[in-house]
C-alpha cells in the first residue's frame, strides 16, 4: 500500500486532535504520541529515540508511523480509537 498523502495525514491529524478531549489521560498521551508522528513525520529511528519501548506511546507511535507509511492498512488511526470509546 502507498504512502498517505500530505492530506490524509493532515485530516487524521484534526480527527486524532478532536478525539483527544473524549479520551482518558492515559489514552490523550498515546494519541498525541501519534499526532507528534504524523505531524514531524518521525521516523522508526526517531520514534525509538524519543519514546519508551514498551508503552503506549511507544506503541501507538510506531501505528501511527506504519498507518503514514501505508503498512497498517487503511483504516484511519481515528476510527480504531472511536471504537476504544
Amino acid at each position: 500500500m502507498a504512502k498517505k498523502s500530505d492530506g490524509e495525514v493532515q485530516a487524521e491529524i484534526n480527527a486524532l486532535t478532536e478525539l483527544l478531549s473524549q479520551l482518558p489521560q492515559r489514552a490523550q498521551q498515546a494519541v498525541e504520541a501519534a499526532i507528534d508522528v504524523l505531524r514531524d513525520d518521525l521516523s522508526n529511528d526517531a520514534i525509538h529515540e524519543k519514546f519508551e519501548e514498551g508503552t503506549e506511546e511507544f506503541e501507538d507511535a510506531l501505528t501511527a508511523c506504519m498507518w503514514r507509511n501505508g503498512v497498517a492498512g487503511s483504516d484511519a488511526l481515528s476510527a480504531w480509537y472511536r471504537e476504544l470509546m
